[in-house]
This record gives C-alpha cells, structure tokens and sequence, in this order.
C-alpha cells in the first residue's frame, strides 16, 4: 500500500496495547514494593530499589511509544503517529516526571512521608494521576473496537489496565483495605479495662465500624470495575478471574504482616471470579453478578479467616456484613446497564 493510501492515524495494535498493558502492571508492583517498604522497613530517602521499580517501568512505556511512533511514521502514517486512543494517555508520561521531580523536591523540603501520609502526598497524587492517564491507552483502545475483543488474549491488554487502577485505587485506600476482622486484630476485651469502660466501647465501636464500612468502600471498587467491565465487553472465561488477582493481590501482598492476607486474598479472588466468569457464561443479567460476587468474595474472606487463625467478628456482624456487601453491589445496578454485553 502506498503512504497516501494510507489512513492518517495508524490503526490500534494489540501488541502496543498488551505491552502497555503490561507496564502497568509493573508500576502497580513498583508501587506496591514501595507500600510494602513503607510499613515494613525505614524509608529514609527518595532513592530506593522500590522507586527504581516504578521510575524504571515508565521509561520502559515511553520508550514503548517512542519505537512504535518511529515505526508508524516509517511506515508512511503522516498524521499523529500512534493509534488514536493513545492522544490523551500520551500525557501522563510527563505529568508522571513532572510529579516525580517535585515529589524529590517535596522530600527534601518535608522528609519522607509513612503510612497514611504516604497515600495522601500531593506529588504522589500527582504520579499516580499520570499513570492513570498513561494505562488508560489498552482501555481507550478496548472502547473503541469492543467487538475485536473475541478471545481472552485479545481482552488482556484492558483487563492488564483495569487491574492496574484497582490497584492504584487499593493504594490510595490502603488504609481502608483490610477489615482486619483476624482474632489477632480484636480490640481489648471491655471487662479487663473496667476503669476505662468508656474508652474501651469507643474503640470497639470504632473498630466494628470501621470494619463493615471497609467492606462497603472495597465492594463498591471492586464491583464498580466489574459491572462496567461486563456491562462493555463480552468477556470470556477467566477475564473475571485475571482481574480480581491482578487487581487485588499485589496490595494484600505489600501489607500482609501478622496474617495470611496474601494467601487469604488470593483465595477470595479466584472464588468470586471464577463464580463471576460462571454467571456470564449462563447468564445476560447484571443482577447475578453484582450479588452474587461480592457476596462469595467475602463470604470467603471470612471463611479463611476462621480457619487460618480465627476471626472476631461475631456471626451478627458477619452476617451484617456479607448483607451490605450484596447490597452495595445491588445498588450499582441502577447506575449500569441491566444486561451485560451481547455477543
């Protein structure tokens, strides 16, 4: 074909897609290592291996971009030189480096920040912005081809991408993950502490709210990203599964400590995402999926956590908490499609 035969903007590649895809999945690792180093060892400058990880990852996708825009342009496309759902992503690289310059500048004026202050930083906030925009690419390119996304390799590049964001999103509530319902995380039994009856209701009424308001937050990430997955694209079996791991683990994993988080995660999402991957495959109805998912998902947090060390958690509140779970999930149903997307 002659160049001026050629289209202006090149076509969507699935292959740029899958390795941007994929880089995302190393800046959530990256920052997930970071996390990790956050909670478990000091962090006492800007320069560590974690950092190197995420900065090293983004140098990798615009390097990424660079080959593919000087192999367009080789190529004969004389219009912008990458597919069109790459305009807007193409400007989270430098609003990634512009945020990482001035994330050095903000540690050297206010130190190194640690647990909460680390997630609620502006110039990490600022990062994470660009990489948001950056891994929006494989999604934007999914969008606007849904009906090409025929098998599961093909959905992998969004499903990378999705992923991501849920891990980013995990981060940035990484305070709010986990609702330590483990026996080890209980809070002081009430009778022991008589002269500070007062305080010690306080706080386990705080914790127990804290707990079931936990599992409301988690649940309407988790199944805000499934319906509008489900609702898009006709996903094929095991795109629910790779999802909720990729999209769950990596976070579990930076903060399991005292428990079997990793292992206890790790079970949950292959529970409700293989049961997810089953409903789409027998039914066309949201409703089936925004309950029944988040409902085995922590159906089975709570199962592991009763067997790998116990839970505190009376059976009132479990069950108290497995009914908002189905309910937060039924409730986005009113905000989504009412079936999932046709072959």
């Amino acid at each position: 074909m002659k160049a001026a035969d050629l289209p202006v903007v090149p076509p969507r590649s699935m292959t740029l897609d899958l390795l941007i895809g994929a880089v995302g999945l190393m800046l959530a690792a990256g920052f997930s290592a970071d996390g990790w180093a956050h909670l478990h060892v000091a962090v006492e400058s800007f320069f560590t291996p974690y950092h190197a990880i995420f900065y090293t990852a983004m140098v990798i996708g615009a390097i990424v971009l660079a080959v593919a825009a000087v192999r367009n342009r080789s190529l004969g496309y004389q219009g912008f030189p990458l597919p069109s759902a790459y305009r807007l992503p193409l400007y989270g690289i430098p609003l990634f480096f512009i945020g990482g310059v001035l994330d050095l500048i903000w540690h050297s004026v206010f130190g190194v920040e640690e647990r909460v202050e680390a997630v609620t930083s502006p110039t990490h906030m600022l990062i994470v912005l660009g990489i948001f925009l950056a891994t929006s690419a494989p999604i934007r390119s999914a969008l606007e081809a849904p009906l090409e996304l025929r098998t599961l390799v093909s959905q992998l590049p969004m499903l990378f991408s999705l992923a991501t964001w849920m891990e980013f999103v995990h981060l940035g509530t990484a305070y709010a993950f986990d609702p330590a319902a483990a026996r080890i995380f209980a809070p002081p039994n009430g009778i022991l502490y008589s002269p500070d009856l007062f305080t010690n209701v306080t706080m386990v009424s705080y914790k127990v709210g804290a707990g079931i308001a936990i599992i409301i937050l988690q649940t309407f990430i988790l199944m805000t990203a499934v319906l509008w997955l489900v609702t898009r694209f006709r996903l094929q079996p095991g795109a629910l599964t790779i999802l909720l791991l990729l999209g769950n683990c990596m976070m579990a994993a930076s903060i399991t400590n005292d428990t079997p988080l990793l292992v206890t995660y790790v079970v949950m999402s292959l529970a409700a995402g293989i049961t997810g991957d089953v409903l789409i495959a027998r039914s066309r109805s949201v409703a089936p999926i925004a309950t029944v998912v988040p409902l085995v998902y922590y159906g089975t947090y709570f199962a592991v956590t009763a067997a790998t060390g116990g839970t505190w958690f009376s059976a009132p509140l479990i069950g108290g908490a497995l009914g908002w779970a189905v309910l937060v999930g039924l409730a986005l149903t009113f905000l989504a499609p009412t079936r999932m997307r046709e072959p």
